[in-house]
């Protein structure tokens, strides 16, 4: 499976409850989940944590993700 096609959680699925800094709180954390697969997710990893936490994120760590339905990499990161 190429990287674009790899599954991981579909946090945009049911956010009806969440804010946007939960919602960016698990992108965070499913970017950091793929970033042995692209390089550039370490990146937007940070950049995420950045948002969510502030400037000072190096104690930080991403929210828990539950499990539930996939998507595709490369549609989590167009919906992101």
């Amino acid at each position: 499976v190429s990287c674009n096609e790899m599954n991981v959680t579909n946090i945009f699925a049911d956010n009806k409850g969440s804010n946007n800094t939960e919602i960016l709180c698990k992108a965070a954390t499913v970017a950091r989940e793929c970033q042995s697969c692209h390089r550039y997710l370490k990146g937007i990893y940070h950049n995420l944590l950045s948002l969510v936490w502030g400037t000072t994120v190096g104690h930080k760590e991403p929210c828990p993700v539950a499990a539930g339905s996939t998507t595709s990499l490369k549609n989590f990161l167009k919906e992101l």
